[in-house]
């Protein structure tokens, strides 16, 4: 019996060495293909695996690798250690699931349909080793994370958001947006909630360090206690948030921020955003307070300057005050989006050196203009079109708006005010200059306009339409205002120089001259003009022969008269207007040698009838000049009148005859003299 029990023993042995044997060499992969074929067939997992690793010793552990699940997951290798397996039971308890360097494509993924004996999933730990993972347009990749206690399967339905604690790092998180690296977080989820106690990030070349929460079936975003620092955030285009989602900031911090965009560019931006709630499609809902460096807005720019948000879904409130183009500045500004409406409730500026571009634009259809104050401002344009700078300017703007192309009041406050030590308008120049208007819902009332211009002094007052037929009057007076500065601005074929005073009262349509009522006067003194050599002209004319009425080519009269400059001591032209004619009575030009009246009318629509006289010192017209027609193609006609005796007096105006002027009868005086002349040559 001994030596039987020795046997038996010997046999068991032996059969145990050759089952341990046979199974160290059991090959898995023999079974894989008719698995895998069964188990796509029956459960449409469409699963495929390149190697599988499996020790019936160890049934509870597996390896596989080359693992592809639909085209929504692949690893490289995956490693899976059973805790619990209870068929009957329906539950499986995974001890610890492996996935190394795995991708999933989470837009792709589709439900997996398990047997009911695996109606129960948990697992105690799922580590992740250089995992990559894109849902719409976010893509993550290089994490290693570790999820504990997570039951993904339960009663037989997924329950993906069900609750585990998270820990891991992220090598890169991209969106079109925005781009993250080294990240490090730790959390759980909880509630369909993930939790992220600490977050950790490289952000646009800074840090970001928060508390995130993440609500994915109520489609919110939440970092509480975010701290922002010497970030430089640079989009290609404005942040969009995604449909549906919400974003919310509680107590952000930003320390040396800068952002670069299409719209805004601002750099050294500090300071604090207490709340912020922001909804796809509308404005965000936000508090904010910074101090900034230096900001870009389009065309403006900000120095060093302070700022306050205070912004709903309809409406964003902005405070700014700081240092800007050399001065100072401070403004509280509301923005519409709905109505692309900006209001700028106050806008103070103090000092400022203001450069006008070619290329500046006004890109907000409807501005209100509620209330603006310039002090000692000043402008330079740079535009060839608009040859303008202001030099010690003051402007005070109330309640105006500018809509449709043009400007309209917001209440029956509605005013300009300026003032200013130099305007210089290419070559014009008008200074130490006050002026003052209001704008109500018909008219644009000019209150009062005085400056130094011209080196004499002007003052204008009126008011015009602003609707067609744009009717309205004006009051002009000017004083000693000097012609050369004119002559050079105007630039025309002949140069001109002189002082001249101007008084008008006129009414009327601005566009239609006919309509024109009123005054006009206008008085001239030591005036030089090149190429109208009036004195030689009409010297030449009283020594020919007109005792009947002659017509003479005005094209020939103009050239004889540029044979040489002219010089008229006085000019005095006066009279009322009436239907866009300006009759002029007592008018008379005084030159050098010879006294020219005037009487007739001048049509601002483009024509005269004017009839002209060269006067005697005994105020008797000696030689008639008619011009009529057109400005641009005169009829000219002259004529010597015969004279009584005593002859009758023509003109009695306050022109008085020249000093230089010959005595008696002028045309026998002008033929003695040529005479003379001929008899000594």
């Amino acid at each position: 019996m001994k030596k039987l029990a020795k046997y038996l023993l010997v046999l068991g042995l032996v059969i145990l060495l050759a089952g341990w044997l046979l199974l160290s060499v059991f090959d898995a992969n023999q079974l894989k293909k008719p698995v895998l074929s069964w188990l796509n067939e029956h459960t449409e997992i469409n699963l495929s695996i390149g190697n599988l690793e499996f020790n019936p010793l160890h049934p509870y552990t597996l390896l596989a690798e080359d693992v592809q699940l639909g085209d929504w997951f692949r690893a490289r290798q995956v490693y899976v250690q059973l805790a619990t397996l209870s068929p009957l039971s329906g539950h499986t308890r995974i001890a610890t699931l492996d996935l190394i360097d795995a991708n999933l494509r989470l837009d792709h993924a589709t439900e997996l349909v398990l047997p009911d004996n695996l109606a129960n999933i948990s697992i105690d730990e799922l580590n992740g080793k250089n995992v990559s993972l894109s849902w719409q347009a976010w893509e993550a990749k290089g994490a290693d994370l570790t999820i504990r206690h997570w039951q993904p399967r339960r009663e037989g339905a997924w329950q993906w958001w069900s609750d585990f604690t998270l820990d891991g790092q992220l090598r890169q998180l991209t969106h079109p947006d925005m781009a993250m690296a080294q990240i490090s977080f730790n959390g759980q989820l909880a509630r369909q909630q993930l939790q992220l106690t600490r977050l950790q990030s490289r952000l646009f070349d800074g840090l970001l360090d928060t508390r995130l929460t993440l609500n994915l079936p109520r489609q919110e975003v939440t970092l509480t206690a975010p701290s922002f620092s010497h970030n430089r955030l640079q989009f290609d285009r404005l942040p969009q948030l995604a449909s549906g989602w919400t974003l919310l900031l509680n107590r952000a911090e930003l320390n040396d921020v800068s952002i670069t965009s299409p719209l805004l560019t601002s750099n050294g931006i500090k300071g604090e955003l207490p709340y912020l709630e922001w909804q796809a499609g509308g404005l965000p809902e936000a508090r904010a307070r910074w101090q900034a460096d230096e900001a870009v807005l389009d065309w403006l720019r900000l120095d060093k300057h302070g700022g306050e948000l205070l912004s709903s879904r309809e409406q964003l409130g902005l405070s700014l005050n700081g240092q800007a183009y050399e001065g100072t500045f401070n403004s509280e500004l509301r923005w519409t989006p709905q109505q692309a409406r900006l209001d700028i409730d106050m806008l103070e500026l103090q000092g400022n050196k203001l450069v006008w571009q070619p290329d500046l634009y006004w890109p907000t259809p409807d501005v209100r203009l509620h209330k603006l104050n310039v002090s000692r401002g000043e402008l330079l344009s740079l535009d060839d079109a608009l040859p303008l700078s202001i030099w010690g300017g003051d402007l005070f703007v109330a309640d105006l708006a500018w809509s449709a192309g043009q400007w309209r009041p917001l209440s029956e406050q509605a005013r300009i005010e300026a003032r200013w030590d130099e305007i210089a308008y290419n070559s014009l120049i008008a200074r130490q200059g006050l002026a003052k208007a209001r704008l109500d819902d018909t008219h644009l009332i000019l209150e009062q306009l005085s400056t130094e211009a011209l080196d004499g002094q002007l003052s204008v007052s009126g008011q015009i339409g602003r609707y067609a037929p744009h009717s309205g009057t004006l009051r002009l007076d000017g004083q000693s205002l000097a012609l050369r500065p004119l002559s050079r601005w105007l630039n025309g074929d002949r140069g001109f120089a002189g002082t001249l005073d101007i008084q008008a009262a006129l009414d009327g349509d601005l566009q239609r001259a006919s309509s024109w009522q009123g005054q006009l006067a206008i008085h001239g003194r030591d005036i030089f003009i090149e190429k109208l050599g009036l004195d030689t002209w009409l010297k030449n004319r009283l020594g020919e022969d007109y005792r009947h009425e002659k017509a003479v080519d005005p094209v020939l009269a103009a050239l004889d008269l540029a044979q040489s400059d002219g010089f008229i001591y006085q000019a005095r032209l006066a009279g009322p207007v009436n239907r866009g004619r300006w009759r002029l009575d007592n008018s008379a030009l005084q030159s050098v040698r010879h006294l020219l009246a005037l009487r007739g009318n001048v049509d601002f629509s483009g024509s005269w009838q004017l009839q002209l006289g060269v006067i005697n010192d005994q105020g008797c017209r000696e030689l008639a000049i008619a011009l009529t027609d057109t400005w641009r193609a005169p009829r000219l006609t002259l004529q010597q009148p015969p004279l009584a005796t005593p002859c009758q007096p023509w003109y009695q105006g306050e022109v008085p005859y020249p000093d230089a002027g010959l005595p008696g009868r002028l045309i026998e005086a002008v033929r003695k003299l040529d005479n003379g002349n001929s008899a000594e040559r």
